[in-house]
């Protein structure tokens, strides 16, 4: 049996006297990559914060890697935010100089990068297809290309988790299926354990091994086939309505 990355125990969290989280229960496997679906302000980002230890639930708790939040090796995560709504396009660095500051975790602000964290950086650049643009400015790439970027600098540190907060918010349905098979590819040909919060219902399907479906209480957490079986009653309680789904992902 795989060993358990996050392991999620009755958890429970408060906005301003409202709960947005109410008694998860939910175990990532090493090596799985789960997709987190749900409405808006179904509590699916406030659940990756907690994991993350951004915030801190008020009951309940969060094991990653073993240990407590708070104390595993933060070097293990990868982190990938909402990039296209916050990202300032005028930022003057490069591909390359984004992407190495990923590692300054590790290294801190003033040490000098040696051969081997270079060798880093161009490795986790050419894994996400983007060695031609390394000396470019990040600000001149395609949002698609950004995001990419934004990958590599989450995977420079060669985490053995990468968790996902909408990655394809701002991109075009095109370079989303690129996207999404570059996930693909990270998670069977590297064996990178992923969690992904998305939109894309119709998608995530094809794209992960495991769904959870969130609002407030978690409404389902299981294999693809299972959710799409019960897909229009599990959205229907999810939702609070029936929902049509739309795939723009072959």
């Amino acid at each position: 049996m795989s060993e358990p990355v996050v392991e999620i125990k009755n958890l429970s969290y408060t906005y301003d006297q409202q709960k947005v989280l109410d008694g998860i229960n939910l175990t990532v496997n090493q090596g799985e990559f789960l997709g987190i679906v749900g409405p808006n302000g179904s509590g699916k980002s406030t659940l990756v914060k907690c994991i993350l230890g951004f915030l801190k639930p008020q009951q309940g708790s969060i094991s990653v890697f073993g240990k407590p939040v708070g104390k595993q090796d933060g070097s293990r995560i990868g982190y990938v935010s909402q990039k296209a709504n916050s990202f300032n396009s005028g930022f003057p660095a490069t591909v390359k100089e984004v992407v190495a500051s990923g590692l300054y975790g590790k290294l801190g602000l003033f040490r000098r990068m040696t051969k081997k964290h270079m060798e880093q950086v161009e490795r986790a650049i050419a894994q996400v297809g983007l060695t031609s643009y390394k000396d470019h400015n990040i600000g001149k790439l395609s949002g698609g290309q950004q995001q990419r970027a934004f990958i590599a600098r989450a995977l420079v540190a060669d985490p053995d988790l990468l968790v996902l907060d909408e990655p394809t918010v701002g991109i075009d349905a095109k370079t989303t299926e690129q996207f999404y098979g570059l996930l693909r590819r990270l998670h069977q040909e590297e064996g990178l354990t992923l969690i992904m919060v998305t939109h894309d219902i119709g998608a995530v399907s094809s794209v992960v091994d495991q769904v959870a479906c969130l609002n407030r209480h978690l409404f389902y957490h299981g294999d693809p086939a299972g959710f799409e079986q019960r897909q229009q009653e599990i959205l229907t309680l999810a939702y609070g309505h029936d929902l049509q789904v739309v795939s723009h992902y072959h």
